[in-house]
């Protein structure tokens, strides 16, 4: 789904990525779209969230100086610091609420789960995370 589904309709949007990964290209901040599987799951089916990251790229650098452990990419699933970065799981964006997608093994839900998705990148979060780069630039 993500591959056939998911990936070429945020790349329309404008974003660059693939797999569980996506950013909003950004010369000072590290804007990405990240998809977070459930450790709870199945055979059957699968559950999911979607979380959405600015890290000013200096801030990071600085706190990698004293955090060494951390990766010189920072996943858009963690989250690092409150100085460098915003954070937020896009189901809040859309309604106030945490959201978890689920999709079944027999494919039955999954152009509506793409759709949904889609839509909710399209109409919440990419406006968001545009707007996160042009306030704090």
């Amino acid at each position: 789904m993500l591959r056939d589904d998911v990936a070429p309709a945020l790349r329309e949007l404008g974003l660059k990525g693939s797999g569980k990964r996506y950013r909003l290209p950004s010369r000072e901040y590290l804007a990405e779209i990240g998809i977070q599987s459930s450790l709870s799951g199945s055979s059957e089916w699968l559950k999911f969230t979607v979380n959405l990251s600015v890290i000013h790229r200096a801030g990071y650098e600085e706190l990698r100086e004293s955090r060494t452990h951390l990766p010189e990419r920072p996943s858009p699933n963690m989250m690092y610091s409150t100085s460098c970065q915003w954070r937020q799981r896009l189901g809040k964006l859309v309604d106030g609420q945490d959201r978890w997608w689920v999709l079944d093994a027999e494919g039955e839900s999954r152009q509506e789960v793409a759709r949904d998705i889609v839509a909710a990148v399209r109409d919440a979060g990419l406006p968001e995370l545009r707007a996160r780069i042009e306030n704090t630039s």
